[in-house]
């Protein structure tokens, strides 16, 4: 182990190197990140770094204080990873059957461990280091369910955490870049189960039945024109039928069909609009070829927005991190993120990372052979924890207005 005084930037990238590559081999899917969390425990004890542990079955926090009194603000990463057989063929691959960190969440882990690690080194150094950081490593994010737990936890709370810093590694952005944006950036999640019942029969006598299939297949076509026809060409929505059951065997109407789909939007006026109207021609359609639907529609997410002021502190970080010339509006994306659930309840910021080639070839996110570039990992280290000093500041002054006014 390194000590924290001795660190320079090499040692650094390779420890946060070692540290990702340990994570990936060992991938755990969420809920189940025991193995996980012990490592970054571990890590970061041997590093004489406080943790906050036991407050969550899996996922824990680490807590740096400066010299002064001050605020505090979050900086997040997710662990989980994902049930994929992976086929990168990288001699640190999975070794764990049928689990990988095919998004990058180990990338996120080493990151936010390397911010504080240097977040350590600057308070046992700097006098004038004001206020605290607490560095949120959080499960089951691809369960949707992680950001609930770590606010549960009442760490947050406790710790009056101001706002919350993330980001994710975004492989169709050029290696090195780093994409900000205020407002939306990632979009709502729902689901919808749609229960179709017919009556069945023999497939040669159809008049004798109300054909759930046939219902279904035209509710698919009716449902694509709710983003077609409904919603402005000027804003974005998403309704998609990802899975159609129905029937077992060729010469037979079945009594009953089943759609599964998901809706994204960025804009919760378009959200809603969607909701009630798979509601309403779902019924409609199943009513008027004599059948009947059972709906069940769950919001499941948010939309991921990011405050004003922490997406310019992002964006002010990044640009002294790695120049003006890197720093790039982000594009959105109608992907979801459970980070989505901090930005409902305290100013927040997510940007992305640039991990990717820049020539289009490298695989998206849940891919088999999905990779990082392990060189951003520091750079990303950095970019987090300078958006943290930058809130800590300013924080801190409106602390002293504050109490010079009064």
């Amino acid at each position: 182990m390194i000590e924290l005084t001795e660190l320079s930037d090499v040692d650094l990238q390779r420890e946060l190197v070692a540290v990702r590559r340990a994570l990936h081999r060992h991938p755990e899917t969420g809920l189940e990140e025991y193995a996980t969390t012990q490592t970054i425990e571990n890590f970061l004890k041997e590093h004489g770094i406080e943790i906050i542990s036991g407050r969550m079955s899996t996922g824990t926090f680490a807590y740096v204080k400066g010299k002064r009194p001050g605020p505090c603000v979050a900086i997040r990463a997710d662990i989980d990873a994902l049930p994929i057989l992976e086929a990168t063929g990288l001699p640190y691959a999975s070794e764990i059957e049928g689990k990988m960190h095919a998004c990058g969440h180990d990338f996120h882990t080493a990151a936010v461990i390397g911010s504080a690690l240097l977040a350590k080194e600057r308070a046992e150094s700097d006098e004038s280091f004001a206020g605290s950081l607490l560095f949120v490593f959080q499960p089951a994010e691809e369960l949707g369910l992680g950001a609930k737990l770590v606010l549960d936890s009442g760490v947050l709370k406790e710790h009056q955490v101001k706002c919350m810093i993330g980001e994710h590694n975004n492989p169709l952005l050029e290696s090195g870049k780093i994409g900000v944006r205020v407002g939306p950036l990632m979009g709502s999640v729902d689901e919808f189960t749609l229960t179709i019942h017919g009556v069945g029969g023999h497939a040669a006598i159809p008049n004798l039945t109300v054909d759930p299939i046939v219902i279904g297949a035209h509710l698919v076509t009716a449902l694509q024109t709710l983003v077609s026809r409904g919603v402005s060409p000027l804003a974005s929505g998403v309704v998609t039928v990802g899975k159609f059951q129905a029937g077992t065997a060729r010469n037979v109407i079945p009594d009953i069909a089943v759609l599964e789909g998901t809706v994204r939007s960025l804009d919760e006026n378009v959200r809603r609009f969607l909701e009630e109207r798979i509601w309403q021609v779902s019924e409609t359609i199943c009513k008027a070829f004599g059948g009947s639907v059972d709906i069940e529609f769950e919001r499941q997410l948010p939309v991921t927005t990011n405050h004003s002021e922490v997406a310019e502190w992002v964006r002010l970080a990044a640009i002294q991190v790695v120049g003006e010339e890197n720093v790039v509006e982000a594009e959105q994306t109608l992907g979801g993120e459970d980070f989505s659930i901090y930005s409902q309840v305290m100013p927040a910021c997510f940007f992305w990372v640039g991990t990717g080639k820049g020539d289009g070839s490298s695989r998206g996110w849940h891919h088999p052979q999905f990779d990082v570039d392990e060189n951003c990992l520091l750079m990303t280290s950095r970019v987090l924890l300078q958006s943290g000093y930058l809130a800590l500041e300013y924080y801190a002054q409106q602390e002293m207005t504050v109490n010079i006014g009064s």
